[in-house]
This record gives structure tokens, C-alpha cells and sequence, in this order.
């Protein structure tokens, strides 16, 4: 069943009383351990059972293949039968958090009580967008499908054509097989002409409903950071950590362009009231104390506010010049792996009045008069060097703690370098990452922990600029001004051997970067295109596959990834089974002998559906 957000807290009570009526009286928690969202989710979940005196445990996971018998999965499950796949009996209560989209439409079968998916009214993928779940229209669909494929003259062939594969759950043919098990001997009733033909319709429509909600809809929802705040504020548990970790999840959404910048706004707007609360809420509790206003924040105590910051990565942990160097959209843009790209950064200080030996000083150490330079001359010499000044600055929020100032992009990319800390050889180097980033958010007990996951995220950027400015100088990015995408191979490259371009997350990065690198050298503005990444075999000798979009979708809706369906159809098509990554749709593990095979045969099959869709625009017009 979906249940709508605000509804939230009755669940959260369901789990109270489950968990009391159990034998050992706890809670398992499985989270995705790729994302700061999961982080950040888990986090304020266990600080809410922890003031509710609920036992937990909490397990991070990376796929379903792990032994799990839970009641509660955060960034997980939505997407799948999770209950088929993990063989759990159904007297076994499954919530799930999860902002991966589309979600899986058997959830949506107000019958079963049994597992509860969340989803907001305001998620881009609300709850009506989902197809309702016909367990029998759905096998007559599939066993029709079944029929077309070993029978080419079938009549049923006209009815369910080969873009149905997905036609009814998220990751195509493996979904309908664990569907058609449950009726598995039984025949379906003979019927008339008329009732067969009126079966036919039915299923046409059925397939197509669904066809076209698995097309479009694969992207990402409402963080669950955020459902999971409005649990705490409504519980009047919340403060200004609890806060903090839904900012932090929202802003890795918007720098991981995985929301538009309007959703962004439309979602902060709401967390900026609750800050503005709870600093009211501190000036009121200082004055009864009798503390004067300029020592109303206690110094051990954290502080989060509002604020218009700089999209320049790590700029308070850096230096101007790196800063902007590394920062994906200016490297992108200027090309600063090049010399030549470099002398345009410089030129553009120069403009902007910052002497360059002051631009490679620490930014903490610099006199505050360069930092209002490059605040106050950014808008105005920005455009003069290629550089918009709407992607270089974003309204956020910073958290202060003694002296330091934490902005919400510098935590989400600390957490980013602690998560993708990479120990070859460690099974449980995972767990341990997903450890040492919860423990960061608490600020004021880990600073070190903070500290550390930027010199890693710091070496991370310049990692993924550097080799990918070397893959695309010798031409290893294959598509050219008029692909339909393109794609480079980690395995081609001199990036081979860095073991970060293992982790989904640091590809999905690079992606991003490579995207907009690429289009940059082409003068037309319609050279944007998705981009496909390969990343390096690990211990398994398993290389993971990510894939962007070309362009981000204005608006408060869904930024949809295209290449969910190929990517399942051609796995399907060289008999390849793929392992999916990190609980997404458009993300998957292969064996490293199948990744030419399957970025060969990728080409062909996003040319069919470019021609699929080509002939629906020629027909409506």
C-alpha cells in the first residue's frame, strides 16, 4: 500500500506497537549506504527511537542479495517487490522510505497492510501517478507477452509489442516472472469472440498505462530526510541536528542535479521557516536566562541559518583559485585540466580585483575584504568568461559552531568522501564509511570526522577533473555532436587503477561532469546529450554502469533518466544478468567481460527507441 506522508506518524506508531509485541522487542533498519539522504534519514531515525526508548539495529546495504528480515528500509524497496525478493513472510510489516522513483506499482494495492511504501502528496511522483495494481489483468498481460514471444504470428502479438517488456514492474521481465509464479497451471476460463476481444482491449490499455508510467518516471522523489523530519516535528522531537539533516539531504539532491532548482526552492522555503523557529526559539531562551544578545548562541552548543552561498565546491575548505578549479560546472565550462583553461580562471580573478597570490591562500586565512571581492565581482565578470551566474550561487543554509562555518553543500560533500572512502580488500569498509558519516553530522562531537571527509571529497574532485579531462583530450568519450548519447569505458583510460571509479556515487559525478565537459565543445545549443559511464572492475570483477540525463526538466517535476529500460532490455538481449546498484533503476553491476558487448549492443537499442519514437511523432502530427 502507498501511504500519503502525512500519515506518517500512524505508521511510525504501527512500528511502536510491532515492536513491542515482538520477542526481542526491536526494530532492524536496512539503509542504502551510497547517499547522504540515507545518512542523513537513519540518523534522525535512530535519534527518534532512541527518545522512544525503541530498540534498533541498523544495517547499511548496497543491494538485496544480503540476509534480511526487516520491518523498516530507507532508500530501498520501493522500486521492487522487495518482499518476493527477500522471502519475507507476510506477517512481517515492511515500511518504506525511499526516494527512488518510479515505484514499483504492486505497491499500489490499498489491500495489502502488510507493507507500506511513504510518498508525500508533493513528491514529483505522487501517489495517483502510480498505476493502481490488477493482480489478474496483469498476468493475462504477461502470460500474453509469453504467447507473442513463442509464437511470431500470434494474435497477440499485434497487442503487446516488443517495448512491453517492462509492461508491468520496474525491472521488466524478471517482475512478471515472480508474478506469473502465483498462478503458475492455471488456465484462463474459454471465452466468447466478443468477451476475447473485450480481454484484448482491456490488456492493450493495461499495457500501455503501465508502459508509459515505467518510461517516464525514473528519477528520484521527495528525500526521505524530509518525510522523516516532518515525523520529528510533528512529535515535537525536532531541533536545530534534526534540521540540519534534512538540509544536508535536500542540497545533495540539488548538487547531484537529481531534483530542478524550482523543486529545490519550493522544499527549502518550507525547512527555512522551521530554522528561523528555532533560532527565535534560542533568542527566547537566552533572554529568560539573562544572556545578552551578541552571547546568545552558547559556544558548544550549533547553530544552523539561512543563507545565499556560493555553488563554488568546498570554497571555505580550499582556496578561490581550486575552489573554482574543481568546482564540475566551472571546470566544465573553462576546461581548467588545460592550460589554456587555467589562464581563463586567472584572467577572471584579475577581473574580479583578487591579486593570485591571494587566491591560492587558504580561504580562511584571507582578510575579509577578498572574500567581499569575490562575492560582489562574481555576478558582474562571470558572464564575460562563460560562466552563468544563476548555476554559481544557490540560497542554502551554514551551520556555525565555535569558530567554524559549515555550509550545507560543504557537508554533503564530506559525507560524499567519507562514503566513497575506498580500503580494497576490507568486506566491511562499507559499514564502516556508513559509520564514520553519521558520525559527522554530529559536528560538535566529530569535527575531525568533518575535517577528514573534505581532504577526501578535496581529492575526489580533483581526481574525477583531471582524468576526466584526460579521457576527453584523448578522445576516449565515444559519441559524437549528433548521438543519441554518450558513453566512455573507466577500463580505456589511465583512471583504471583509482579505486573511487568503483563507487556509483563518484561515478554518477563524473558522469555529470563529463556531460557537460563534453558538450561544451560543440557551439550548438542543443549538444547537451545523456551521458553513460562504465566505471572499473572491483574484487568481484564487477564494473558498475551509470547514466544521466542530457538536461535538467523545469518545474516541480520528475528529472526522468531514459535509460531504465534500456539498459534492463539490453541485458536481456545478450543474455546478461545484471546486478542492480545502489537501488536504482538506470544503475547496474556486470561482469567486466560483458561491458563492450553491452555498450555495443546499448547503441542499438536506444536507436530503436529513438525510431519508436519517431514514428508516434509522425503519427500525431
Amino acid at each position: 500500500m502507498i501511504v500519503p506522508g502525512q500519515h506518517l506518524r500512524k505508521v511510525y506508531e504501527a512500528i511502536k506497537k510491532d515492536s513491542n509485541g515482538s520477542e526481542d522487542q526491536s526494530v532492524l533498519c536496512l539503509a542504502a549506504s551510497v547517499d547522504a539522504d540515507s545518512v542523513c534519514a537513519s540518523q534522525l531515525l535512530l535519534n527518534l527511537f532512541n527518545r522512544e526508548s525503541i530498540h534498533f539495529s541498523l544495517v547499511p546495504v548496497a543491494c538485496y542479495e544480503e540476509e534480511v528480515k526487516t520491518v523498516l528500509l530507507l532508500n530501498c524497496g520501493a522500486t521492487e517487490d522487495v518482499r518476493s525478493l527477500c522471502n519475507l513472510p507476510s506477517n512481517v510489516r515492511i515500511v518504506v522510505l525511499d526516494h527512488h522513483r518510479p515505484v514499483w506499482h504492486g505497491h499500489n494495492n490499498d489491500d495489502d497492510m502488510d507493507t507500506l511504501v511513504l510518498v508525500d502528496d508533493d513528491d514529483p511522483v505522487p501517489k495517483p501517478a502510480v498505476p493502481s495494481y490488477d493482480q489478474q489483468l496483469d498476468n493475462e498481460v504477461a502470460q500474453s507477452d509469453d504467447s507473442a514471444s513463442e509464437s511470431d504470428g500470434s494474435d497477440l502479438d499485434d497487442v503487446n509489442d516488443d517495448d512491453n517488456e517492462e509492461g508491468v514492474g520496474s525491472d521488466g521481465e524478471q517482475t512478471r516472472k515472480r508474478h506469473r509464479g502465483h498462478d503458475a497451471g492455471v488456465s484462463p476460463p474459454k471465452r466468447g469472440p466478443a468477451a476475447r476481444a473485450e480481454n484484448v482491449a482491456a490488456r492493450r490499455k493495461r499495457a500501455e498505462e503501465v508502459d508509459a508510467y515505467y518510461s517516464d518516471r525514473n528519477g528520484y522523489g521527495k528525500p526521505s530526510s524530509l518525510l522523516l523530519f516532518s515525523l520529528c516535528h510533528e512529535l515535537q522531537h525536532d531541533d536545530n541536528f534534526h534540521v540540519w539533516c534534512a538540509i544536508v539531504a535536500l542540497t545533495e539532491q540539488l548538487l547531484f542535479q537529481q531534483i530542478s532548482k524550482q523543486q529545490y526552492n519550493t522544499w527549502r522555503d518550507k525547512l527555512a521557516v522551521h530554522v528561523t523557529m528555532h533560532h527565535d526559539q534560542d533568542q527566547e531562551d537566552a533572554a529568560q536566562d539573562g544572556i545578552s544578545s551578541l552571547l546568545s548562541m552558547p559556544r558548544h552548543k550549533v547553530h544552523v541559518e539561512a543563507c545565499e552561498d556560493l555553488r563554488l565546491t568546498l570554497l571555505r575548505y580550499w582556496t578561490i583559485e581550486d575552489s573554482l578549479r574543481y568546482t564540475c560546472y566551472v571546470a566544465a565550462r573553462l576546461q581548467t585540466w588545460r592550460q589554456k583553461g587555467l589562464d581563463n580562471l586567472r584572467s577572471l580573478l584579475t577581473y574580479m580585483c583578487i591579486p593570485l597570490k591571494h587566491a591560492s591562500t587558504a580561504y580562511k586565512g584571507l582578510r575579509e575584504v577578498y572574500n567581499g571581492q569575490l562575492r560582489s565581482q562574481l555576478p558582474r565578470f562571470a558572464p564575460q568568461h562563460m560562466l552563468a551566474w544563476d548555476s554559481l550561487h544557490f540560497n542554502s543554509f551554514r551551520l556555525l559552531y565555535k569558530h567554524e562555518e559549515l555550509g550545507a553543500s560543504d557537508m554533503v560533500f564530506a559525507l560524499l568522501g567519507l562514503l566513497t572512502e575506498a580500503e580494497p580488500g576490507n568486506p566491511d569498509s562499507q559499514r564502516t564509511a556508513f559509520n564514520n558519516a553519521q558520525s559527522a553530522l554530529h559536528v560538535q562531537r566529530n569535527l575531525h570526522i568533518v575535517e577528514r571527509g573534505v581532504e577526501l571529497a578535496k581529492q575526489m574532485c580533483q581526481d574525477v577533473v583531471h582524468e576526466c579531462g584526460l579521457m576527453i583530450t584523448a578522445g576516449k568519450v565515444k559519441g559524437g555532436r549528433s548521438a543519441d548519447y554518450r558513453w566512455v569505458n573507466v577500463a580505456d583510460s589511465n583512471a583504471l587503477a583509482n579505486p573511487r571509479f568503483r563507487h556509483p556515487t563518484v561515478l554518477k559525478y563524473m558522469a555529470l561532469f563529463l556531460r557537460d565537459a563534453t558538450s561544451c565543445r560543440y557551439s550548438s545549443s542543443d549538444a547537451r546529450r545523456p551521458m553513460v559511464v562504465a566505471g572499473a572492475a572491483d574484487e568481484r570483477g564487477l564494473c558498475c554502469l551509470v547514466s544521466v540525463h542530457a538536461k535538467h526538466i523545469s518545474g516541480n517535476r520528475l528529472q526522468n533518466n531514459p535509460f531504465a529500460r534500456p539498459f534492463i532490455e539490453t541485458a536481456s538481449a545478450l543474455n546478461i544478468v545484471p546486478l542492480k546498484s545502489a537501488f536504482e533503476n538506470a544503475t547496474y553491476h556486470i561482469r567486466k567481460e560483458d561491458v563492450t558487448a553491452f555498450l555495443g549492443k546499448l547503441q542499438d537499442v536506444v536507436a530503436d527507441y529513438r525510431a519508436v519514437a519517431q514514428q508516434a511523432q509522425a503519427v500525431q502530427g
